[in-house]
């Protein structure tokens, strides 16, 4: 019975990857391959914006580190999805004073690196956040343990070649600040191994 009822909440939860507690994804990047298989520990489904979409929590065994793995589901069913590797670059305790620095034209990381922000980037003035609200599953026991509302800014900044992004989101439920850099991934670059569901 517990089981048909955790069932019914991971249905609530948009997973585009269609994975499951035992599900491993593997990265061909050289920043992220020897670190082997990661596991999927919880489903963030964030209603952000126009359309929803989802964030995995990753798991790696061999530096017990975590990471995020955002999709986003095309409209087009033949589509691949557009994905993004995200990880916790800080924290901060809710202040006043950084809330008015989040949403400037650009914002510099205490390590001097400048990002743009991405929404609007000819505004000088501040923008307000996206706002909207996420649901966590965790994948262990199968049942949703947040809800919460969220702002969210996004910037990014090219490097290389490559773009890099920076989101800040603030949860409204403790204020906190957490700060993601991270960058787009093509299919080719990862995979998925669906696991069996041994529930």
């Amino acid at each position: 019975m517990f089981d048909f009822l955790n069932r019914n909440e991971a249905s609530e939860i948009l997973n585009p990857l269609n994975i499951n507690k035992n599900s491993m994804i593997e990265f061909n990047l050289k920043e992220l391959e020897l670190e082997g298989f990661f596991t999927f520990e919880k489903i963030i489904q964030m209603d952000v914006g126009q359309h929803p979409y989802t964030r995995y929590l990753l798991f790696s065994k061999v530096d017990e580190t975590e990471y995020v793995f955002e999709v986003y589901s095309s409209q087009e069913e033949e589509a691949a999805p557009e994905t993004y590797v995200y990880f916790l670059d800080d924290t901060v305790p809710f202040s006043e004073e950084f809330l008015n620095v989040a949403g400037q034209k650009y914002i510099t990381t205490p390590d001097g690196t400048e990002y743009e922000r991405c929404i609007m980037p000819q505004c000088d003035y501040r923008i307000d956040g996206t706002r909207g609200t996420i649901r966590v599953l965790d994948l262990n026991t199968g049942k949703i343990t947040k809800k919460v509302e969220v702002e969210v800014w996004d910037y990014q900044r090219e490097t290389d070649g490559v773009t890099e992004y920076l989101n800040i989101e603030m949860m409204k439920d403790d204020g906190m600040f957490r700060i993601f850099i991270g960058q787009r991934f093509e299919g080719a670059l990862y995979k998925v191994y669906q696991g069996l569901d041994k529930d």
